[in-house]
Parts: structure tokens; C-alpha cells; sequence
């Protein structure tokens, strides 16, 4: 997708996705049923957290998604103007092609915690440390593509 078509979306999306932090920015996301195994209805991003980030518990944010169905997914973080700041996955450890199921959680099954391979701690793809300010965080897969805000607040 071209940096225009990003802003497009943005724009669309209305001024609340890159404006004044919602009231609701630091709530966590919903958290799954306990015990809910079964493959998620859709495929849906949910509001990082913390978020604004670091805290004084957490260096990083989480991230995390479900997906409905196996899909080639694709997880990135971008600045306001659209630049790609860090690709989250694919990465040589997370693979494109994803099964059905919970993701970023610390288990399949929990209603807490953080899977080390779906956060962001605010640092670019060559490892330097992003500018403070807001970012935006991208989810790709199977025709769904989901943004939400990111406050990151400097080391």
C-alpha cells in the first residue's frame, strides 16, 4: 500500500486517529473469555497497550490481533506521514502465513500478558530510537487492514 493511500485512510478514518488521545487510549484491550479456544469470528487489531508508552512497568507496548482465517499477515509501524518505521512481522522469527487464532497474548489462551514477538519498544528497523510523538501501528491480513494509535514517549 502506498504512503497515499495510508494518509487516505487516515483521513478517512476521521482526525481522532492521529489527533488528541481518545479517553480511551489507555485502556487495555478487551480481554478474550476464559477458556475460549475457538477460531475468532474476525480479524481485528486491538489498541495497543500501555499506550502512552514506556511506563514504569513496561519498556514496550503489546500488540495484540486475531485472525479468522490463514492468512498472510502483515504487522507494521509507521510514522504520521506514512513512512514505514519498523516491519513487526514477517520477521525471520514470526512467519507471513499465520493459522486462525489469538496473537500477542502471552498464551493462546490468557486474558493478560504479552508475547515478546508482538511489541514494539519504540525502536526503528536499524535499531535506533524512534523520535518521541505519535505512531501508528498496521495490520494486514486477508483483505483487513486495521490501524491504531501509538503514543510513544521517548526512552
Amino acid at each position: 500500500m502506498s504512503r497515499a493511500t495510508l494518509l487516505a485512510a487516515l483521513t478517512a478514518a476521521g482526525a481522532a486517529a492521529v489527533g488528541a488521545p481518545s479517553p480511551h487510549a489507555a485502556a487495555r484491550p478487551p480481554a478474550p473469555v476464559r477458556g475460549d479456544t475457538g477460531t475468532p469470528a474476525v480479524t481485528l487489531l486491538y489498541q495497543n497497550f500501555p499506550n502512552p508508552f514506556p511506563t514504569a512497568q513496561s519498556q514496550a507496548t503489546c500488540i495484540w490481533f486475531d485472525l479468522s482465517r490463514t492468512t498472510s499477515v502483515s504487522l507494521t509501524v509507521h510514522d504520521v506521514r506514512g513512512h514505514l518505521v519498523r516491519r513487526l512481522m514477517p520477521t525471520a522469527t514470526t512467519p507471513q502465513l499465520l493459522a486462525p487464532g489469538r496473537y500477542g497474548r502471552a498464551a493462546p489462551t490468557a486474558d493478560a500478558g504479552c508475547d515478546p514477538n508482538f511489541t514494539w519498544d519504540g525502536r526503528a528497523d536499524d535499531g535506533s530510537v524512534v523520535p518521541r510523538g505519535v505512531y501508528l501501528i498496521r495490520l494486514r491480513a486477508g483483505g483487513v487492514q486495521s490501524i491504531k494509535k501509538a503514543v510513544f514517549q521517548g526512552p
